[in-house]
């Protein structure tokens, strides 16, 4: 038995591929977990745009995981049960300042081996016509795709039951501890032979109390909208300076996200409402034809040096982190996925990802 406590979607895909390997899976979570890093999710698939200077670790990381998620496009019930899109993405430039980022952004990817098309204002208006007649140019990123994460997770939900993973909820977990293969918390007692703590932004909180363990991690807060139209406007992902936005199944739009250091708040405020919509005021036409439907917050986890944290504690090579994957934690959970399973059927990792280890920050 394999014991995660997280059922966000680094968690799902965790004991989905740990599953599909052969373990019982048991899976903890809190009954009132609000503002997980899923909730406000648009579900980017865009490693080229994430791309940063100085992150080459990650963005190798990101590319393999992305090769795992095109599989997923050969799944036609998988596509049609998550929103998986075959779409691409359009970076937007605006303004002259907006245009030389753009360039800039062109000959950095390009030095990674990859090699994205600008388009001028009249072939971008002809690929999206519904966007505004403003615009400078375009960078196209063929296959830098999305998927629908609320979607996305109740599948994954599904599908984990239906291959016998047993969910456990609880109104709170305020410590646990573990040896010779015994869990023990809230008056309970559970057989497993490792952890695996996924439990994003809480998963500091946890591993502190239980076994004074704390990463050099915080919230990060980020808030999403969903809008409603008459009919389809986008075929691909739009990105602009301040907003990105999702084109939906049946006209939705999704859209996000703000990004503000704001501990653990798990509410919208009207300022982070107003920073969306006044972002979508000034890119999109007619935006009063927008139909508003809905809004959603989520806390990111974001360890100090920008990468996640993949790999077993020095302390114990029992307990597994899954963590602090900022903006990427939908993209990078099948990679997660894959190299927790590799930990747990002592196959061998591969020297690259080693470099996510828990063991950079010494603990």
């Amino acid at each position: 038995m394999i014991t995660i406590f997280g059922s966000g979607i680094i968690g799902l895909f965790i004991a989905r591929k740990l599953l599909l390997n052969g373990k019982k899976v048991k899976i903890i979570d809190l009954d009132n977990n609000r503002g997980n890093s899923t909730d406000a999710s648009v579900g980017m698939l865009a490693p080229l745009i994430e791309a940063r200077p100085y992150e080459n670790n990650l963005f190798n990381l990101m590319i393999e995981s992305k090769k795992i998620w095109d599989k997923f496009l050969k799944n036609k019930s998988f596509i049609k049960n998550t929103g998986l899109k075959n779409n691409s993405s359009l970076m937007i430039a605006t303004n002259k300042d907006e245009e030389e980022s753009i360039l800039f952004k062109k000959k950095f990817v390009e030095k990674l081996g990859f090699f994205p098309e600008i388009l001028s204002a009249k072939q971008t208006i002809k690929i999206e016509p519904h966007l505004n007649s403003n615009l400078k140019c375009s960078l196209f990123f063929k296959k830098n795709n999305q998927i629908n994460a609320h979607l996305l997770k109740r599948y994954l939900i599904k599908d984990v039951k239906k291959m016998g993973a047993d969910f456990l909820f609880f109104d709170q977990i305020n410590k646990i501890s573990f040896s010779s293969q015994e869990i023990r918390f809230n008056n309970k007692k559970i057989s497993s032979e490792k952890i695996i703590v996924a439990c994003g932004v809480w998963s500091n909180e946890l591993l502190k109390k239980s076994f004074k363990v704390l990463f050099p991690m915080r919230p990060l807060k980020g808030v999403s909208m969903l809008f409603k139209t008459k009919k389809r406007l986008f075929i691909n992902n739009i990105w602009y300076r301040n907003i990105y936005i999702a084109p939906r199944d049946n006209n939705f739009l999704a859209v996000g996200a703000t990004e503000d250091e704001k501990g653990f708040e798990s509410f919208v405020t009207l300022d982070e409402i107003f920073t969306l919509c006044n972002s979508l005021w000034e890119y999109l036409p007619e935006i009063e034809k927008l139909q508003f439907i809905n809004t959603f917050v989520g806390l990111r986890s974001v360890l100090s040096d920008g990468n996640p944290v993949i790999g077993s504690l020095k302390k114990n090579n029992d307990i597994i982190c899954a963590f602090g994957h900022f903006r990427h934690g939908i993209l990078l959970a099948p990679i997660t996925a894959k190299i927790v399973s590799d930990i747990v059927l002592d196959y061998k990792i591969n020297e690259n990802l080693t470099f996510f280890s828990p063991n950079r920050f010494n603990l």
